[in-house]
């Protein structure tokens, strides 16, 4: 088997990059009805996004981190 040669990209105020780096984006869904996950990110700093994470659990939203190799 091969090396994994995935390329990662995001969107950022209209533009798009490559992710180089490990990144880290929050997910949240705010109730049970809502049908997609609501997200915020990129993070670089894993502890930016969990910060952003505790405060929805905190809040009662359930919430987690997915991590991005870039």
């Amino acid at each position: 088997m091969g090396k994994n040669k995935r390329k990662y990209y995001v969107s950022e105020l209209g533009s798009v990059k490559s992710l180089k780096q490990k990144s880290f984006l929050v997910y949240w869904k705010e109730n049970e009805k809502q049908r997609l996950s609501t997200s915020s990110g990129p993070y670089t700093d894993y502890r930016d996004a969990e910060k952003i994470m505790i405060k929805h659990l905190i809040n009662g939203v359930c919430s987690w981190i997915v991590s991005y190799n870039g």
